[in-house]
């Protein structure tokens, strides 16, 4: 076949082709009796408790915790890639600030796992790299879960409430040693 008379072909042959993708006769891709499943998940208790923890801590020093702005994902070990998680974020000014991030384990013993696995992750050189050299991170069990936040005097639009917010947070649980 020649090429004008190729391009010819394929010239008519896209219209029928996103025509047949589109007709209302093509078979549903979701079958009418399966229910799909809602976006918003409810946690266990302990992650609502967490929750509690940090907020109250919050509000001593007369911040509040609301949900984030944006998507966030700090960088994690892989044991924590699919695990349950709640993002909160504090109030601040800057919108990239006050993150944090509460896990789900199975268990106190899994937290205490997750959160050792956490802390040496963030240890590592390659995740130091993904925050500014001045972070402090703090990493902590309560209950069955992970409490992870992260404060940055470089990054902050105001350091003193930012600060005081770390500090707050991470006095919630059990602290995790981190060595750097």
């Amino acid at each position: 076949m020649t090429r004008p008379r190729y391009l010819a072909a394929l010239v008519l042959a896209l219209p029928l082709a996103f025509a047949a993708c589109s007709s209302p006769d093509r078979p549903s891709v979701v079958p009418d009796e399966v229910v799909l499943p809602t976006p918003m998940r409810s946690f266990e208790a302990s992650v609502q408790r967490s929750v509690a923890a940090v907020e109250a801590a919050l509000l001593a020093t007369g911040e509040r915790l609301g949900l984030p702005v944006g998507a966030y994902r700090p960088s994690e070990p892989e044991t924590l890639l699919q695990t349950p998680r709640v993002i909160r974020r504090v109030e601040l000014a800057d919108a990239d600030d006050g993150y944090v991030v509460i896990y789900q384990a199975d268990g106190r013993g899994a937290a205490l796992e997750r959160a050792a696995e956490l802390a040496d992750y963030v240890a590592s050189g390659f995740v130091q790299t993904n925050f500014p050299a001045d972070t402090q991170f703090s990493v902590a069990t309560f209950e069955d879960t992970v409490i992870f936040t992260t404060w940055s005097q470089r990054r902050s639009d105001d350091p003193e409430r930012a600060e005081a917010a770390f500090d707050a947070i991470a006095g919630v649980g059990s602290p995790v040693e981190i060595s750097k």
